[in-house]
């Protein structure tokens, strides 16, 4: 047996709420401590163990262990001084070279464009199209980053908030987070980053955009804007508007007595810096009318990243202000902002950056998260500044994780100056020993695991009722405790500001599933609406998705890289999904993962890499290259892409630039050879930022661009030979046909209507009605946010958006004369025995057949769209069953995708069950991997998975007697599980619960559900004892386990039970026994005969059946009963019993006849059973 001891016991944890802590590092930072100096703290010893250990237990080319490894990666380069780029500032380095043309250094927008080209196209607009109706399809339950909060004054609860999100504008909530209102639909989307109210006139906001922490980043903003309705409408402050100055504003406060006098540290950017390298501190007077610059720092010398990033004025006297300053230190104004001194006596460590709070127990007492040469520091003054401790602390914690630079906050316990708390990747209380004392201790108020890692903002909330909590952001949105630092939440449902860089549909249902920017792949539920909860997928950073158009059950996504996933079982479980391709990783894929596929031929799955266009013909199972040579391809960029026409699954367009670096590239045979098509050269252009197709021109395709005044979509009707400017741009740098100069991400063809073109820009959805000849702003309903792609799946058109998630609009014309395969849902053996096939009719057929085993089981007559039949068939002989469906419709055939289901013949269901496991040759149990043995030191025969258990295995061990729940049934076995035991504090579920043994039960044969939390060696202290000592099992170490099936199923249900091991990656242990199975009902419901404590209808067997079948009810009491049948309309066929019955079980017949005697024809039927209050039906099929 393998042994690994893990260092720390600090927890990874991966929910499905959350994206773990991510390292991030400033790449301006100077190297102030050296290498040694880093590597040589604990902290940075135990985090780099602890992700060690976590990154040797997850699976080989998991979104987990690129994730890890990634961490680990970053945590090194911070260590060694280097610069290592996370994936925010990777997308903002996209985004920048996005707009750069092949004869150009920078991009040429000048400051608000954006809002320029935005109330440009308003106003030209007019009535050019009509309004559609628009569903915000959530995700509910992932918010974006969130920076600042303003809790309203007026409301005396504290429930009413204002918090700026960087990529969805400014929210508010009236009702402590229940609910959301988006306040800046109206306005172009930029990062928001600061909110300030005015404490006078509670009317007046001021909101800063743009964002000043991490410098490789371009989510760069444009000035202050201002609301006088508090927050109803906003208006842009025309003295901030494209001022480089102004380009990202970090804080703004506002004087509690007068609205009009405002300050607002500001600082330009990093693609800004080289031109103006200033930061500064403006005031106003006349509320923003006109600004006055009473700081500047210039970044020269030693000081290379100078930024003011906090303004904050003494709760009691507003003349009094402090502001940090990057690098520099702490400055303070005792004349309302006028003027400005360092105050830094006792500071020694200028590393980075510095975030304030004020005791509000005495103004004097001042406290400054910083971040360090070689980790977090806390300064404290004791008088106001004049003179700074370096606080000693007892212990190592660096609680701002070698990225305080990004994320640091800081508040005060409202009453006890030695209290503060502070937030970095997670938050933590620190107690210093007095008032006027050198040192403290830290302690950790919460996990990696929740609230969401990486804080930006702490706010103590007190309401009129008494009391206080914690209010803060962070990058997923907002959390806050109950009471006190206690029982956090996330209230973020509807805070819908999710930046998705590409979503799909599901076919058959208005399901979605989605890539996000920081978050990770997530699938929503049917019909979703924006407040309902999606369930996490695929980790790293999301990207674009494929749903397989025929089989609703295969999904593929991925991380950055390549790092493709596919699920084969609708969303449940995932796996890698790169064998055979090579070009995954930083070095060899673009860091936006590209998925193309056609509806045509879903199999077919095409990416792209840095040798060419990677293609797959079994949707991901395995890939070969079609190779591009390098002077057609160019080198590696993030700007490949790759499409399928919608025309013909056998043209497929890939490329990422057009003109001397590269070609855009075309092939005709289904993507085994690529050819280059000719260059545009009306206008330089270089980086594309998207590729579309014609729904129905196989020759037809557009590249779309994102440079300032030059042409943003180029069209081809011959396959590439030529290309035509129908953005009305051509050589000139006005559009002559109503395009707005902005970014272009994607392009969708209307596939009822190639007349009508809607691209996805970054102010939002442009439209043309006449095949690109003029264009207009399609104000329809939809808000102005950037749009990275859309997406026509049968009636909707989805749109995913980067700052407020999924959004969709449903046409029935644009599936008007189109036939689908019907979808084979799902195919399953019920715990009561049967095989259960569900199919979808999606399109409206002649007929359906349904085959099983080479042999038509049943026929379905003309249907409506979308109608879903359930069929059952009894399992007479266990084996491999296969079925798919055929439909008709006009002569024309339409197949179902083709499942297969291994089969068993099922004992009948018992209400008590009990097996000592002696007898091997009559066990029904169905195992994987488990054997039936006595090893030694055993004295009896059990179930025992091989000893020692393979790294990365799953062993399974199925009792095939359905058990009926009774409303007490306890189920009891012996084990013994000497497992790989989590890190201390871990519990089920968690990342780092390493190995695991699971009891799991379904009612339905597809969802199998935990009985009770799984557990490990640390269940029992002989097992952890027994797997420290590398010892084996014996029957010493038998322990006996009691589960009650109530606890997770209704009484009544009939289910199957299952005992699983799941082992990772790395650590095994000898592994998991079982013995002497027994279910216990309560003593009313033990067996045959007994009475029941329920009203319980079973299903009918045999089914389907010909010429009869019976029906089994159990009830709890005599009284009187109706059995009847009922035909698919319900009309009555046949009464079975209307009477008096007595207790306990029940069986009754039917022949197949009516009332009349007469043979029922074949079909679906309904058996109803009335028993005092209680009405139950099941659904029974005769075939003839």
């Amino acid at each position: 047996m393998k042994k690994i001891f893990a260092i720390v016991a600090m927890a990874v944890v991966a929910t499905v709420v959350l994206v773990v802590l991510t390292i991030r590092e400033d790449v301006s930072a100077p190297a102030t401590a050296s290498a040694a100096d880093r590597t040589g703290t604990a902290w940075y010893q135990g985090e780099r163990a602890r992700l060690a250990t976590a990154l040797a237990h997850a699976g080989p080319g998991s979104a987990r262990a690129f994730k890890l490894q990634s961490k680990l990666d970053r945590l090194d380069g911070w260590a060694a001084g280097e610069a290592r780029m996370d994936a925010p500032e990777e997308f903002a380095r996209i985004l920048y070279e996005m707009k750069i043309p092949d004869d150009r250094q920078v991009p040429g927008y000048a400051p608000g464009y954006r809002q320029r080209e935005l109330a440009r196209a308003k106003s030209a607009a007019g009535p050019f199209g009509k309004s559609l109706v628009w569903e915000s399809r959530g995700p509910g339950n992932v918010a974006g980053r969130a920076r600042t909060i303003v809790v309203d004054p007026d409301d005396p609860t504290g429930d009413t908030w204002f918090i700026t999100s960087v990529g969805g504008g400014v929210w508010k909530t009236t009702d402590a987070g229940g609910s959301w209102t988006q306040l800046m639909d109206d306005q172009p989307l930029l990062a928001m980053q600061c909110l300030a109210m005015a404490a006078s006139n509670t009317q007046v906001l001021y909101a800063g955009t743009g964002e000043s922490y991490f410098n490789v980043d371009t989510m760069n903003g444009n000035g202050i804007l201002k609301s006088v309705d508090k927050g109803a409408t906003w208006t842009a402050l025309a003295s901030t508007q494209n001022d480089p100055r102004f380009n990202n504003v970090a804080r703004i406060i506002v004087s509690p007595s007068d609205p009009d006098l405002v300050l607002a540290a500001t600082t330009v950017g990093r693609y800004k810096s080289d031109l103006y390298p200033t930061t500064h501190i403006f005031r106003s007077t006349d509320g923003g009318a006109t600004w006055a610059a009473v700081y500047t720092a210039t970044n020269s010398g030693s000081v290379a990243g100078a930024r003011v990033q906090q303004l904050l004025a003494d709760p009691t006297d507003f003349a009094v202000q402090y502001a940090t300053v990057h690098e520099t230190g702490i400055l303070k104004s005792t004349d309302g902002g006028q003027t400005w001194n360092p105050i830094n006596t006792g500071i020694t460590d200028f590393s980075g950056r510095y975030e304030m709070a004020i005791s509000p127990v005495n103004p004097d007492y001042l406290y400054v998260s910083a971040e360090g040469a070689t980790g977090a520091r806390l300064w404290v003054s004791w008088n106001a500044g004049a003179s700074w401790t370096a606080m000693s602390q007892s212990g190592s914690t660096n609680w701002l994780g070698g990225q305080g630079w990004y994320d640091n906050a800081i508040v005060c316990h409202p009453t006890d100056p030695t209290v503060v708390y502070v937030g970095g990747p997670q938050l933590y209380e620190i107690d210093i020993n007095a008032v006027g004392g050198g040192s403290f201790s830290v302690t950790a108020l919460a996990s990696y695991s929740f609230p969401h890692p990486d804080h930006h903002w702490l706010e103590i909330v007190a309401p009129s009722g008494g009391g206080w909590y914690l209010l803060g952001t962070n990058d997923g949105g907002v959390t806050r405790t109950s009471s006190g630092v206690g029982g956090f939440t996330m209230p973020i449902n509807g805070m819908v500001t999710t930046q998705f860089y590409g979503a799909t549909k599901r076919p058959g249902a208005s399901a979605y599933i989605g890539g996000m920017q920081d978050n990770g792949t997530w699938q929503s539920p049917v019909d979703p609406v924006a407040t309902d909860l999606w369930d996490f997928r695929i980790g790293g950073d999301g990207y674009e998705t494929a749903w397989h158009f025929n089989d609703p059950q295969k999904i593929m996504g991925g991380y950055q890289y390549n790092g493709l996933q596919r699920s084969l079982d609708g969303g449940a479980t995932w796996s890698s999904a790169t064998s055979g391709l090579s070009d995954t990783g930083s070095g060899a894929a673009p860091f936006i993962t590209k998925i193309a596929s056609s509806w045509r031929q879903p199999d077919r799955v095409f990416a792209v890499g840095a040798q060419g266009v990677w293609r797959s013909t079994n949707f991901g199972a395995s890939w070969s290259l079609s190779p591009v040579t390098p002077g057609e391809w160019g080198t590696l960029s993030s700007f490949l892409d790759v499409r399928v026409s919608d025309a013909d699954p056998d043209v497929i367009w890939a490329g990422s630039t057009m003109g001397s670096g590269g070609d855009i590239m075309v092939s005709t045979d289904g993507g085994l050879t690529f050819n280059p098509s000719a260059d545009y050269t009306t206008a330089t252009v270089g980086r594309i930022s998207g590729l579309a197709t014609h729904p129905t021109e196989p020759n037809t395709a557009y590249v779309l661009f994102s440079f300032a005044e030059r042409p943003k979509i180029i069209k081809t009707t011959d396959g590439g030979s030529n290309w035509t400017d129908i953005s009305g741009f051509g050589a000139g740098s006005v559009s002559g046909n109503g395009f707005p100069d902005v970014a272009v991400y994607d392009l969708l063809v209307w596939p009822n209507d190639p007349q009508k073109i809607w691209v996805g820009t970054e102010i939002g959805l442009v439209e043309s009605l006449d095949g690109g000849a003029t264009w207009a702003l399609a104000d329809n309903g939809l808000p102005a946010v950037g749009i990275w792609q859309l997406k026509a799946v049968e009636d909707e058109i989805v749109v995913a958006t980067h700052g407020r998630g999924v959004w969709t609009t449903t046409d029935p014309a644009l599936v008007d004369g189109q036939v689908f395969d019907p979808l084979f849902e799902n195919m399953v053996q019920v715990p009561g025995g049967d095989l259960q096939l569900e199919f979808n009719l999606r399109s409206a057929y002649d007929s359906t057949q349904v085959w099983i085993d080479g042999a038509v089981v049943t026929t379905y007559g003309p249907n409506t769209p979308l109608q879903t039949e359930l069929f059952a068939v009894p399992v007479l002989s266990g084996g491999l069953k296969t079925a798919y469906a055929v439909s008709y419709v006009g002569g024309l055939t339409y197949t179902s995708a083709t499942r297969q289901a291994d089969t068993f013949v099922l004992a009948a269901p018992v209400w008590a069950y009990a097996n000592d496991l002696d007898d091997g040759g009559n066990l029904p149990v169905v195992n994987d991997g488990w054997v039936w043995t006595t090893p030694s030191g055993f004295g009896n025969p059990a179930y025992h998975t091989p000893h020692d258990y393979a790294d990365g295995a799953v062993y399974t061990l199925s009792l095939m007697v359905p058990i009926k729940v009774a409303e007490i049934s306890t189920l009891t076995f012996d084990e013994i599980a000497i497992v790989e035991p989590g890190e201390p504090g871990s519990v089920f579920g968690d990342s780092d619960f390493w190995d695991y043994v699971v009891v799991e039960g379904t009612a339905d044969g597809t969802n199998w559900v935990p009985l009770a939390p799984g557990w490990d060696a640390r269940d029992d202290a002989a097992w952890l004892t027994a797997f420290a000592g590398n010892q084996a099992g014996t029957s010493a170490l038998w322990r006996n386990r009691t589960i009650e099936l109530r606890d997770t199923f209704a009484a009544g249900e009939v289910v199957l039970l299952r005992w699983r091991l799941v082992a990772d990656q790395s650590v095994n242990g000898w592994g998991w026994a079982v013995d002497s199975i027994k279910v216990t009902p309560s003593t009313t419901a033990s067996g045959v005969g007994d009475t029941p404590r329920a009203v319980v209808l079973d299903q009918n067997y045999p089914n389907p059946f010909n010429p009869s079948t019976t029906i089994r009810f159990d009830l709890p009491r005599g009284g009187d009963v109706k059995l009847a049948v009922y035909d698919a309309r319900g009309r009555l066929v046949r009464r079975l019993v209307d009477g008096r019955l007595g207790a306990g079980p029940q069986a009754v017949l039917w022949d197949g006849t009516d009332e009349g005697g007469r043979d029922a024809a074949s079909g679906v039927y309904l058996y109803r059973l009335e028993a005092g209050d209680i009405v139950q039906q099941r659904k029974m099929t005769l075939i003839k």
